[in-house]
């Protein structure tokens, strides 16, 4: 994807931040392939190792022109990709093979399962002390539930965070968006860093481990200490918050918009972005603890006002009052967006067909232009044979044996 503003050419040249650094994945769906698909971006050899039939998520609807599945390559660009069939003795040497000469090793299978696969995070201290190893699980590494399997929803509603969401007095709602799979995938990311940081000042390996558990409970946030601190429970708010107002949407004349106060001195200017100059002089609602006791009186007011014009007119009328103000988009609004753009959120590639391949940019960005991997999500087995005759040195019958034999 072009840059869309000159830079300094020497920024263009710059070696990419984990050059060097090779990872062997050998995780499935979301969380754990987002991790490495962060470590391929900026700039690591990272090979992910599928069984025979694959990630299932591979199989996951929709699926593009090519036949792939959209949410595999949402999380799997930049890698090579090799099939071994890690049930046989043959395929786990194979594994052991690779990790002599890999820095990290990121994997999501629960203790009970991974043991028989050979991922041992025990043994590997041993045999490869210089490894990285992190583990990502639903309920985490100890408790009782640690060999429970677990997906986005499921920890949604585990650590509360879906009892709060959705309407007042309504049923609860499962966010539209699986933030606490990409979220653990990012937490990942951060620990294999600091692991790796670690390992240049001692030598030594580590393990990581993170759960979807623990990040949706890191994620209550405030939320959470509210209750530990205060007693205070958050209740279903819709798109508001409990202890903000006014800040939510509000239907316009032709669609819903965001906006809201959270000081007293943007809701002086909201008042005077909806004609209210006598609401922006009331001492009884100078403070948003005043404007809390009256909430429905204040919802009520803006309500009103922003349903007699259009939500164009009244972001253009908010934005230039310095007033927080979003128009609720559709993805296909926000991906097409100047402002996605114009900070690279959507990229482009080519696939191994010669078709143009659009997929999500990189949340952070290091360099100009902003890096990331060029090499599209691999085929099933695309790379099987280029990285074990590169790593384990086996030539081109030892591979048509081992397919013979179903190793990979």
């Amino acid at each position: 994807m072009q840059a869309n503003t000159a830079h300094n050419a020497d920024d263009a040249q710059d070696t990419p931040a984990l050059e060097g650094i090779r990872v062997i994945d050998v995780s499935r769906v979301l969380a754990a392939p987002f991790c490495g698909q962060l470590l391929a971006d900026m700039g690591a050899d990272v090979i992910k190792v599928e069984g025979p039939k694959g990630d299932e998520n591979r199989g996951w609807p929709p699926f593009n022109e090519s036949g792939q599945s959209c949410n595999f390559m949402s999380v799997n660009r930049g890698k090579r990709g090799i099939t071994l069939n890690l049930k046989t003795e043959r395929g786990r040497e194979l594994l052991y093979q690779l990790l002599e000469k890999a820095d990290v090793l990121i994997h999501n299978y629960l203790p009970e399962v991974a043991a028989p696969l050979g991922i041992d995070e025990a043994l590997f201290r041993q045999r490869f002390p210089h490894l990285i190893v992190c583990g990502i699980s639903a309920f985490g590494a100890h408790g009782p539930m640690r060999n429970r399997p677990g997906y986005d929803s499921l920890l949604q509603a585990f650590s509360g965070i879906m009892g709060f969401t959705g309407e007042r007095g309504g049923k609860s709602v499962r966010s539209g968006v699986s933030f606490v799979d990409m979220t653990t995938g990012v937490f990942a990311y951060s620990g294999v860093l600091s692991a790796l940081m670690r390992r240049v000042r001692t030598g030594k390996g580590s393990n990581v481990q993170v759960s979807l558990l623990e990040t949706a409970i890191a994620l209550l946030s405030y939320h959470g200490v509210s209750w530990l601190e205060a007693g205070v429970l958050p209740e279903k708010e819709g798109s508001g918050l409990w202890n903000q107002v006014p800040y939510q949407a509000f239907q316009c004349q032709d669609k819903e918009l965001a906006t809201g106060a959270l000081n007293d001195a943007t809701w002086r200017r909201m008042c005077d972005a909806i004609g209210r100059p006598d609401l922006r002089d009331d001492p009884s609602l100078a403070t948003n603890a005043q404007r809390l006791e009256r909430r429905e009186e204040v919802i009520g007011i803006f309500a009103e006002a922003f349903r007699h014009d259009t939500a164009a007119a009244w972001t253009e009328r908010l934005g230039e009052r310095g007033v927080p103000v979003a128009p609720m988009h559709t993805v296909a609004d926000a991906l097409t967006h100047e402002q996605s753009l114009a900070n690279q959120m959507v990229m482009q590639m080519t696939d191994q067909d010669g078709r143009s391949l659009r997929l999500l940019g990189m949340p952070f960005k290091i360099g100009h232009p902003a890096s990331f991997a060029r090499r599209p999500p691999p085929r099933l087995g695309e790379h099987t044979d280029e990285v074990l005759q590169e790593l384990a040195s086996l030539s081109p019958q030892d591979l048509a044996a081992l397919r013979a034999q179903e190793v990979i």
